[in-house]
């Protein structure tokens, strides 16, 4: 029978194209809502200005971070549903289908927590630490995604998948800096996922099936001619 328990596997290693100084960076897979957010209060000549620069670059990153620890939770929540559907889909895990394994809520901790470290480094500062972990947490999200069980999968919605990192992340610096800020309300999606602690640890077996009195006779048959044979 194969395992009823599937870890996330690591994925590629995307390297980073490493640009320094300045030039206008695009607007990456971030959609109009997120920039829309990012840029509310400002005119548009200053947050074209703000964009190119390392704040700019900052917020676009915290903007997804926010928008990936959300999106993660809500994935999160699904899985620990799908915990309590358990006749639903035992029988599939216990003869190792293929896609069906344990539904596991804390398979999200390690991307959780490195957009929340990327966050802390961003709003600390650390513009090219930021961009160095959320590139990690991106490849860990895509491989955490992958990992999901058959069941859980398919009650996801459209949205609720792994996205690329914004542009922006490509063109940081490693040394990269920028001013420090507060940190998003939204982080709180992290500690929210990691607090999650539910797990399952087996699967029942499948029930024996009862043997028809044909196939009980024809044992004792087999018997009796073994102890002939003894004789």
């Amino acid at each position: 029978m194969r395992s009823s328990d599937k870890k996330p596997e690591a994925n590629r290693h995307k390297v980073r194209t490493i640009k320094s100084g300045g030039g206008k960076t695009g607007s990456g897979d971030l959609d109009s809502t997120q920039l829309k957010a990012i840029g509310k209060g400002l005119g548009n000549s200053e947050f074209d200005k703000q964009l190119s620069s390392g704040n700019g670059q900052r917020d676009v990153l915290l903007a997804h971070v926010c928008e990936r620890l959300k999106t993660i939770h809500g994935a999160q929540n699904k899985e620990l549903q799908a915990m309590g559907r358990e006749r639903e889909w035992f029988k599939q895990v216990a003869k190792g289908t293929d896609g069906y394994h344990l539904p596991d809520p804390t398979r999200w901790h390690e991307c959780a927590q490195l957009f929340q470290r990327a966050a802390e480094a961003l709003c600390n500062g650390n513009l090219g630490r930021g961009a160095q972990l959320l590139e990690r947490a991106t490849e860990v999200e895509e491989a955490v995604f992958e990992s999901v069980p058959t069941m859980v999968k398919e009650d996801l919605e459209k949205h609720e998948c792994a996205q690329a990192a914004p542009d922006e992340m490509f063109h940081i610096n490693d040394e990269a800096g920028c001013s420090t800020r507060d940190k998003p309300q939204d982080l709180k999606y992290a500690e929210k996922i990691l607090a999650v602690r539910d797990k399952m640890e087996s699967t029942p077996p499948l029930p024996i099936r009862n043997r028809m009195w044909w196939e009980e006779k024809e044992e004792e048959e087999e018997e009796e001619e073994e102890e002939e044979d003894d004789g």
